[in-house]
């Protein structure tokens, strides 16, 4: 009887501990999971960060083409109204001659 014992407590003892090598290597892929889920959430972070100010960047970039497309347009207007102006002249000149 002794040794159904032995072989029950055996037995038990080396199931206690394939449950205590399967809970540490469960708790190991916890932890790396933990530690990849963290850096995601930061890297998420720091990638929003960098895309507001990009955002900002592009809204600045655009502001200031519009502003330099505008002005062109003036110098723009305001060379053509003199090339009229002389064109206007030369005309008069050459009816006038």
């Amino acid at each position: 009887m002794e040794t159904a014992t032995d072989i029950i407590y055996f037995v038990s003892s080396l199931i206690g501990g394939l449950i205590v090598v399967l809970f540490s290597i469960l708790g190991y892929f916890l932890k790396v999971l933990h530690g990849d889920i963290k850096f995601a959430v930061s890297e998420s972070g720091k990638n929003k960060g960098r895309i507001e100010l990009v955002e900002q960047q592009l809204t600045s970039d655009v502001k200031r083409i519009e502003q330099t497309t505008q002005l062109e347009l003036r110098n723009l207007a305001e060379n053509v109204n003199k090339l009229s102006i002389s064109v206007e002249k030369l005309v008069e000149f050459q009816i006038n001659k």
